[in-house]
């Protein structure tokens, strides 16, 4: 069951519509970095079936648990749970996953550089790290900033593929 507010953010962005974008499908095994209570862990864990598995990173313990409880309840069984930082997923071995992702929560890492580097090694060649991010305004300063958010994931990936929507940054990283 999802708390008003999720149904609502549901309604108008549904997880779904963003986890085909990014090319999530059965059998995948899945990092979301970053998984609050599960927004998109649950309907990734959904779309890649019982032959795949979908990492849920969460350094919040309250969120982290929320998530654990919620997957018990439902009798979701390809869903781990990791409290841990971008800095830091040692539950997730080296190359481990097709798909990367962090939707709306690179400006809260901690250490940036660490943070890409893992996501870099967590995932296997030709899989791919997708980070989606609130940009920040003149008046809204949550989030990140275009320029600081490009430079530092360049560093890292020289070949990252960057967009830039009126609320949004975006890089699409693939693994070689």
């Amino acid at each position: 069951m999802w708390s008003l507010l999720e149904g609502l953010r549901r309604r108008r962005f549904p997880p779904e519509a963003r986890l085909a974008e990014v090319g999530v499908s059965k059998g995948m095994k899945v990092a979301d970095i970053g998984a609050g209570y599960g927004f998109f862990a649950f309907p990734a864990a959904e779309m890649v079936g019982d032959e795949g598995v979908v990492y849920a990173v969460e350094p919040n313990a309250p969120r982290a648990a929320e998530i654990s409880k919620r997957a018990a309840e439902r009798g979701v069984k390809n869903l781990k749970v990791l409290e841990a930082g971008a800095e830091d997923i040692a539950g997730i071995p080296a190359a481990e996953v097709d798909i990367a992702m962090s939707v709306s929560s690179f400006h809260h890492f901690t250490d940036t550089k660490r943070s890409l580097i893992e996501l870099g090694r967590i995932v296997r060649p030709g899989g791919l790290i997708y980070i989606r991010d609130i940009k920040a305004g003149r008046i809204i300063r949550h989030g990140s900033r275009g320029e600081g958010f490009r430079k530092a994931v360049s560093r890292e990936f020289p070949n990252a593929k960057f967009e830039e929507g009126s609320g949004h940054l975006l890089a699409r990283v693939r693994i070689e």
